[in-house]
């Protein structure tokens, strides 16, 4: 008949590396009334069949499939009891025991056979094999092997002569474990949403379980295993724990994968602290700044409307700084900070008067990545200049006579580039300074003018006069002038209702009767008296100051046109015309006590009287005793009472 065929399963374990090797042991048993010759020409003949089989069965390599690796029963047993230690991990000193299923989806094909094999540090280690059953829709393999030490284990099963096999990770942590998540077994990235250049921050909090202080640092590599960051140590005592963190700035935008893990240079690391995490990077956020309005003008100076946007992501901190350029260089002009949303911003910026011809603005991050760098305006300046000018359109009527009421049409220009500030326009008098009237000019844009007319009502000058329009603004005066020109026929275009020569004769003859009149008056009222009869010279002398004094007091006004200082007699009541601008005005007259208290001057005696008006030489040549006027009195003639010609002082002349 043949062999019978039967397939144990043994362990044992070497020395090499210390795992243990699953084996296969296959013993033949030999039938009986069959000699022994038979029996190996038996096996010859099976052998052939065997490979003829085999050859021929090839295109069913496929029919066993191994379950995938997350699938596979894993289980950890102690390494001095080799009882299950229930853990989700392997430790250092575990054994491995592993269970995979392998399914046949050919209950028709032969037997198959697998191998085993593990890697560590690079290395792979086999020798572990077995059958597949082919009639078996379901083929279990149990492997054990161990101890094993601190690392990553990796696992493969394959099915010989084909494709089929899968690989299985296992990492084994070390024994005893000192440090392990104290929360969440996942890092926690802060600073999300992020965008290139901003800064990250991957933490963990980490609890120290062992009996000694130790230190440990979070460690991060991208997934080409190149390092990311290597976080500072961080010293936990038994029984606490700490906040293990690094931090790093991505320069890339799009997905990137993050593997971490928390180490320590003497080892004791749970294995659950490790894995990855995926990070969406934004491109960075953009600075525009745009101009959106700009005017500089006298009362306002510069000032300017401009526009901050920051593309979609987050709140951001800006600077914002202002330079002027005057001659080849830029200075700092002003300098702020403002925090910004998202959006668009409007800034209003009033700057004055600056001496520039240029400015420029420059709005920078603070401690963040542009996507174009600093948003950066240039803006050339115009000073302000205002060009005004007074034009008089003419007069209506042209001409005018004395009581005649006209107007002069004026009109005020601008033709610079900025808006004058508002002022006054004063028409006055060229000759006597005699201010007419004034106007309130409001503020003229560039290229607009402001027309309007003044009025003179009941014209009283019978010459023609120059009037100038003056129009004051801040720092800026413009004039500008015209004639009123009076028709001087006028007064000769009517008809007297008398003869105009006997008016002529008539005021001849009264000028000559007045003159005459004075003649004498003068003569009588300045005669000089005796020097020989001092009694009478006292009398008169004392009559005659105390009749000067009352006649010669008078008041000190001022004209209310031109300013001009006037003296009039103080009772005085009525008109006064300036004799400076012919400027008419009325006058108050003092009362009689006013007047009184006035005069209130003590009378002299005689002797102090003719003393007080006394002037001494010994040649005919003496002095003014109040204006020092040098006057030729005879010494044949004194004592005299004479009068200076200058200051019209009376005095007695004497010899002394």
């Amino acid at each position: 008949m043949g062999l019978t065929k039967v397939i144990n399963k043994g362990h044992y374990v070497t020395t090499k590396r210390g795992f243990i090797h699953t084996v296969v042991l296959v013993e033949y048993n030999p039938m009986t009334r069959r000699t022994t010759v038979s029996s190996l020409k038996v096996l010859l003949l099976l052998s052939i069949i065997m490979i003829i089989f085999s050859s021929n069965t090839s295109a069913a390599d496929t029919d066993f499939d191994i379950s995938v690796d997350n699938t596979w029963s894993v289980e950890y047993l102690d390494g001095s009891t080799l009882e299950k230690t229930g853990n989700n991990s392997a430790s250092d000193g575990d054994f491995i025991s592993l269970k995979i299923q392998v399914f046949n989806t050919n209950l028709s094909s032969e037997d198959a056979y697998w191998s085993f094999s593990f890697g560590f540090d690079g290395q792979w280690y086999g020798g572990n094999s077995g059958v597949l059953i082919g009639n078996l829709s379901t083929n279990d393999i149990e492997i054990s092997f161990g101890p094993v030490t601190e690392g990553y284990v990796l696992c493969k099963l394959e099915v010989d002569n084909t494709l089929e096999n899968e690989v299985h990770e296992i990492r084994v942590g070390p024994n005893p474990v000192n440090f392990s998540s104290a929360g969440s077994n996942e890092i926690v990235i802060i600073g999300q949403p992020i965008h290139v250049g901003d800064e990250l921050t991957a933490s963990i909090l980490v609890h120290n379980q062992g009996s000694i202080s130790d230190s440990v640092r979070l460690e991060l590599t991208r997934d080409d295993g190149t390092t990311l960051v290597n976080g500072e140590f961080i010293s936990i005592s038994p029984g606490s724990s700490r906040e293990v963190s690094a931090n790093f700035i991505p320069l890339l935008s799009g997905s990137l994968n993050v593997d971490w893990r928390i180490s320590s240079l003497n080892g004791g690391v749970d294995v659950s602290l490790n894995g990855s995490s995926d990070i969406e990077v934004r491109n960075s956020q953009d600075i525009i700044v745009e101009l959106e309005e700009i005017s500089w003008d006298l009362e306002e100076g510069l000032d300017l409307d401009i526009s901050i946007s920051l593309s979609s992501g987050l709140n951001r901190s800006m600077g914002v700084e202002i330079f002027m350029k005057s001659g080849n260089e830029y200075a700092e002009f002003q300098k702020f900070n403002i925090e910004m949303n998202p959006g668009i911003r409007n800034i209003n910026l009033n700057l004055g008067h600056p001496d520039a011809s240029r400015l420029k603005i420059v709005v920078s991050p603070n401690s963040w990545l542009p996507l174009n760098g600093d948003g950066e305006l240039i803006i050339e300046l115009i000073p302000p200049l205002v060009t005004p000018s007074i034009l008089i359109s003419g007069m209506s009527p042209t001409t005018v006579s004395l009581g005649d009421t006209f107007t002069i049409s004026y009109s005020l220009e601008n033709t610079g580039t900025s808006a004058s500030s508002a002022g006054l326009l004063r028409v006055v008098g060229v000759a006597n300074n005699l201010v007419f009237t004034e106007v309130s000019v409001p503020s003229i844009d560039p290229g607009n003018d402001y027309s309007g007319a003044v009025e003179f009502i009941s014209w009283e000058y019978s010459q023609t006069i120059d009037i100038e329009f003056i129009w004051n603004m801040e720092d800026l005066i413009v004039k500008n002038q015209t004639s009123v020109v009076v028709d001087s026929g006028s007064s000769a275009s009517f008809s007297l209702p008398f003869s105009v020569y006997a008016a002529i004769y008539g005021a001849l003859s009264g000028l000559a009767i007045v003159m005459t009149s004075l003649v004498i008056f003068r003569a009588i009222s300045q005669r000089t008296p005796s020097t020989n009869s001092k009694l009478f010279r006292g009398d008169f002398l004392n009559n005659r100051f105390v009749k000067n004094n009352a006649s010669e007091l008078k008041k000190e006004v001022s004209c209310p046109s031109c300013n001009q200082r006037l003296n009039i007699p103080i009772e005085h009541n009525g008109s006064v015309k300036c004799p400076a601008c012919s400027m008419q005005f009325s006058q108050k007259s003092f009362t009689q006590n006013e007047i009184e208290d006035s005069m209130s001057v003590e009378k002299p005696d005689d002797e102090d009287i003719i003393s007080e008006y006394e002037a001494l030489s010994t040649t005919d040549l003496l002095s003014c005793p109040k204006c020092e006027q040098t006057l030729r009195v005879a010494l044949d003639k004194r004592p005299v009472r004479s009068r200076c010609p200058a200051c019209r002082v009376e005095f007695i002349a004497k010899i002394g």
